[in-house]
């Protein structure tokens, strides 16, 4: 898709829900992972802003992104919390960024913001449950 940033990759056919709000997007950076989403008309409310489920759904996507990276296990959303800054429009390209801020034997806790450009829209706080991957 041109319309894609160069270097971004999905994970389509894993989730179908992310595949139907989106597609979300990754790359990995020397500083970590990006992930992103291309905002469409269906993705709005009927002020014309990115509906605030389809933020949350990103922002949790990219907590599973950060919370997976470096490690070979799965894991789940226990606790997220969010705070909206600003809005997001149709054809913006909305982008992920955040950190692992902590790993415990069962836990991670994981914190980020979404932007369009300079522009903060929203930042999460989640907490996800490490589950072990069943042996193949």
């Amino acid at each position: 898709m041109s319309d894609i940033p160069e270097g971004y990759k999905t994970l389509a056919g894993i989730s179908p829900a992310e595949d139907y709000m989106g597609p979300f997007y990754y790359r990995k950076t020397d500083g970590g992972l990006r992930m992103g989403f291309r905002a469409r008309r269906d993705n709005c409310n009927g002020i014309g802003s990115v509906h605030g489920g389809v933020l949350m759904a990103f922002a949790d996507y990219a907590v599973t992104m950060l919370a997976l990276s470096g490690v070979k296990e799965n894991c789940t959303t226990i606790s997220f919390s969010s705070d909206f800054i600003s809005a997001a429009r149709d054809g913006d390209w909305v982008e992920a960024s955040g950190e692992v801020v902590r790993r415990t034997g069962s836990m991670t806790f994981v914190s980020g913001r979404l932007a369009v450009g300079d522009n903060v829209v929203l930042t999460f706080q989640a907490v996800v449950k490490r589950l072990k991957k069943p042996a193949a």
